[in-house]
């Protein structure tokens, strides 16, 4: 009964969510722009923060990396291990992004933003970063349903992944920042001074 109830809120939600040829013709615009750049958008915020930041905002980096990398490859496996079709593949609503008939639970997209975004929220020194990926995950996660291409449950999903994962790589915080991350800080520290990189674009420690 459970099931039957959340997969018809999964179903009516996606109806009031999802574009019609009504829509206008601009939001439909921005929305494929925000569903197909969201993540070149998030990747190009880590690096310039990891560049411009010192070493308390790289270690949250690290944090939020690897929640994402190991979201992702959960992700991946429920993906293989339980096949939930499309939208498109349903017949229901209307599509309006090119996308492969593949598994659409849970969304990558989805688990990687709020992966990234959630080891960011926890940290008072890039709580306000944290904010700006959490703002991008939820517009990608409307736009990828807006577009017809993700049910609400599939982000809600990725999210569930997200904070699964945050909290382990939250409970292994002490090996992780006492021996790992240090070891990532001094490589990269390393790197800068072998490429004898200006101090003014790369900060040091």
């Amino acid at each position: 009964m459970l099931s039957a109830r959340l997969e018809g809120w999964n179903l009516a939600t996606f109806a009031a969510i999802n574009a019609d040829a009504n829509s206008p013709q601009g939001l439909l615009v921005l929305a494929r722009a925000v569903a197909e750049s969201a993540p070149f958008v998030a990747a190009l915020m880590v690096v310039l923060l990891w560049v411009r930041k010192g070493p308390e905002v790289r270690l949250r980096l690290l944090d939020a990396t690897v929640t994402a990398g190991i979201g992702l490859c959960v992700a991946q496996v429920i993906a293989r291990l339980w096949y939930h079709p499309r939208p498109f593949e349903l017949g229901l609503g209307h599509q309006y992004l090119a996308h492969v008939p593949e598994a659409s639970f849970p969304s990558d997209h989805a688990t990687l933003l709020f992966g990234l975004a959630l080891p960011l929220l926890a940290a008072v020194a890039t709580r306000e970063w944290g904010l700006v990926f959490l703002m991008l995950a939820l517009v990608t996660a409307w736009a990828r349903i807006y577009l017809g291409v993700h049910f609400p449950l599939d982000m809600l999903g990725g999210l569930g992944i997200a904070i699964a994962v945050w909290g382990l790589v939250a409970a292994l915080r002490g090996p992780l920042h006492g021996r790992l991350y240090p070891a990532a800080l001094g490589l990269y520290d390393w790197g800068l001074r072998k490429l004898r990189l200006p101090k003014a674009l790369f900060p040091r420690r």
